[in-house]
């Protein structure tokens, strides 16, 4: 009996240690298929392929970097606590911007809107490319319900994160993570609103651009046997 009980320990422990070395991280997936992507993207860029270039990036996300376990990382948040990803049990949608780039007319509104109508099943999340005192002018745009964070090579600390979204994936890029921390899509997304557009307009363009992109990743990020709401 004893004997048996040693060997279904030896089992679960050998079984335990193979799920957990199977886990493949999001930055160790960057790692590991930037280059390759980075050498096809640069020539279909170079050669006006924006058509290839598109299909590289959506090869890329799909084969490699969905279904990863997004890291850990450590954001400071603007005039808040500092937040580490895995404390936040809701899912999360992260965006990315840099202050010094123009956001499109009728963006930071719509986001608010979708941030209060998510309150409680989603954790929406910028993050700026900057330095703090780089922020005064834009943070106070976004509502309480948006976490507006900021990370740069000038804090040691950012390294990691810079080196993994910034300098692979560029901006504005969009991360959205289930639960579990595990990445359900990354995407580039670009505003096509013009500067002319009237703000009602441009408010409900960009409204309803994110609005689909989260619920389509909300479902996807569920079991298929669960239900979902919105409120």
């Amino acid at each position: 009996m004893r004997k048996t009980l040693l060997t279904l320990l030896f089992l679960l422990n050998l079984y335990s240690s193979y799920s957990q070395d199977t886990i493949v991280y999001f930055s160790d997936a960057i790692k590991e298929n930037i280059k390759p992507y980075k050498k096809s993207s640069n020539k279909a860029y170079e050669s006006n392929d924006i058509k290839e270039g598109k299909k590289l990036f959506d090869s890329l996300v799909k084969t490699k970097l969905i279904g990863t376990k997004f890291d850990d990382f450590s954001l400071k948040v603007y005039k808040e606590k500092n937040v580490k990803i895995n404390r936040i049990s809701k899912p999360i949608f992260i965006i990315t911007y840099a202050s010094w780039c123009v956001i499109p007319k009728g963006e930071i509104p719509a986001l608010n809107i979708l941030a209060k109508e998510h309150r409680n099943d989603l954790q929406f999340i910028v993050v700026f490319w900057d330095k703090k005192n780089d922020l005064k002018n834009i943070a106070y745009k976004f509502n309480g319900n948006i976490k507006v964070c900021y990370a740069n090579e000038y804090y040691s600390k950012d390294s990691h994160i810079v080196a993994t979204i910034k300098h692979t994936l560029g901006f504005p890029t969009s991360i959205f993570i289930d639960e579990n921390k595990n990445v359900v899509n990354v995407k580039h997304f670009e505003n096509k609103i013009k500067l002319k557009t009237p703000i009602k307009e441009a408010i409900t363009s960009s409204y309803n651009y994110f609005s689909k992109d989260i619920n389509e990743n909300l479902v996807n990020s569920i079991p298929k046997n669960e239900g979902f709401t919105t409120n």
